[in-house]
């Protein structure tokens, strides 16, 4: 069985890492910055550690989508040597279809919290970032993670 589809791959997953490996060089590029000019200058970079948390956080759900796609998320295969190929097929459906559900709620939960943030107009302490962008990024990738878990439950239903 392979991933969910050319589609998704090319519109929604390969943009979800470039951005990961983006942020991923800026955390390291920034955390040098700070470091060098904290130890040998002693004026670190005013707002490093929330810029971090805001990049680690964007980072980790950008991740989902892409370890559900290449099936590296956390699953037990202990019965997959004794079931039949038809039971495997079945356990593959419910296994991705009650992970869309779940994440569905998740991102349902964080589109709230969203629109809650940005009605009362929250910002990060330090930045002044937007909080309510960040959780609609949140929610936006687990709604791509859903679009995922649900094509690779179409895909094992095919198969």
């Amino acid at each position: 069985m392979t991933g969910p589809g050319p589609i998704i791959d090319r519109w929604l997953l390969r943009p979800l890492a470039w951005l990961g490996a983006a942020l991923v060089f800026a955390m390291m590029a920034l955390t040098f910055v700070d470091v060098v000019g904290r130890y040998v200058f002693n004026a670190p970079v005013r707002g490093s550690t929330e810029a971090t948390e805001l990049m680690l956080a964007v980072i980790v759900f950008a991740g989902l989508p892409l370890a559900a796609a290449a099936r590296e998320h956390i699953r037990i295969d202990i019965l997959e040597q004794v079931l039949s190929e038809r039971a495997k097929r079945r356990q593959a459906v419910f296994g991705f279809s009650f992970a869309a559900l779940v994440t569905a709620f998740v991102a349902w939960r964080l589109a709230l919290r969203a629109a809650e943030l940005g009605r009362l107009g929250d910002l990060s302490s330090h930045l002044g970032f937007p909080l309510a962008w960040l959780a609609w990024f949140l929610a936006t990738a687990c709604a791509v993670t859903v679009l995922v878990f649900a094509g690779l439950a179409w895909r094992a239903a095919r198969s």
